[in-house]
């Protein structure tokens, strides 16, 4: 018998002093930082809203949500649109807010065994730890729960 390796095609999400995992089915598209659009921006989790192909995006820093000190954005931020994963149709896209630019990685089963560990965030569902980087991976439902709060 041949054992079956997993894998998952995933984004790379660079935060301030982390790294997200996203699988490439969950985000829509990688966008450029807005500073004028997000020029109002008070530093608490959701920062403000983009123009994005028609509609309103609200755009959410993660570590104002993990209670993390913000970083201002740079020349090299990037703003995430994800996917809301049941489709709502009052929030069908939120913005992550980048510290650069995503690369891809590849979630392999054999790298992720027994490796999940919780966090103390509510909006992250659990931590992988690799060799030189850990990653987390957020609670994709529960942010998209803390934005519609928020409005």
């Amino acid at each position: 018998m041949v054992d079956e390796v997993l894998s998952i095609r995933c984004m790379q999400l660079p935060l301030v002093g982390m790294q997200m995992l996203l699988p490439n089915a969950a985000v829509a598209e990688i966008i450029g930082y807005d500073r004028a659009a997000l020029a109002d921006a008070n530093h608490t989790p959701v920062l403000g809203q983009i123009p994005w192909r028609g509609v309103l995006v609200p755009v959410v820093s993660i570590e104002a949500l993990c209670q993390q000190p913000l970083q201002e954005p740079g020349n090299r931020s990037r703003i995430a649109i994800v996917y809301h994963p049941d489709g709502d149709e009052a929030i069908p896209y939120l913005g992550i807010l980048l510290q650069d630019i995503p690369r891809a990685y590849l979630a392999e089963s054999p790298r992720l065994e027994g490796k999940g560990e919780v966090v103390d965030c509510p909006y992250l569902s659990f931590r992988i730890e690799e060799m030189v980087d850990d990653y987390y991976v957020p609670d994709i439902d529960a942010i998209f729960e803390a934005v519609s709060q928020a409005n």
